[in-house]
């Protein structure tokens, strides 16, 4: 059970963050294997006041629709980490037209019984929700 934070300057349109929110997602599915109903995204929306960065951040200048994305999931190791935000960044290029220097991504790894939703069951071989393909 993945749970995603974005955060976006305010102004953005709502067709604007479901293709960013779909960029995510299917990244997650085709990496991750999380199935597919397994999609809970907050998008927050901030002033922007409330959102302080420099515009060149080792030393690439960043734009005024720079996105913080924080993902919160079990433990993967480095690679699918990588391979993960390798697709994120083409799907946001692909499905919202975000260029990779607007991008910042954060990964949260949390053990799996720190999570519960009303019908999920854990595989206790794999710790990951039974209906992934995990091995």
């Amino acid at each position: 059970m993945p749970l995603v934070n974005i955060y976006l300057r305010e102004g953005t349109t709502p067709e604007y963050r479901r293709n960013v929110s779909l960029g995510i997602h299917r990244s997650m599915v085709d990496v991750l294997k999380i199935p597919q109903d397994d999609q809970f995204h907050l998008i927050h929306e901030l002033k922007p006041e409330n959102v302080q960065t420099q515009p060149v951040f080792f030393g690439i200048r960043r734009g005024d629709r720079t996105m913080f994305i924080q993902l919160f999931f079990n433990d993967r190791d480095p690679q699918q980490k990588a391979e993960l935000f390798a697709a994120i960044r083409g799907n946001l290029r692909l499905y919202a037209d975000v260029p990779e220097e607007d991008i910042l991504l954060c990964a949260v790894e949390t053990n799996s019984e720190n999570w519960w939703a009303a019908g999920r069951t854990v595989n206790p071989r794999t710790g990951y929700d039974e209906r992934m393909d995990v091995d």
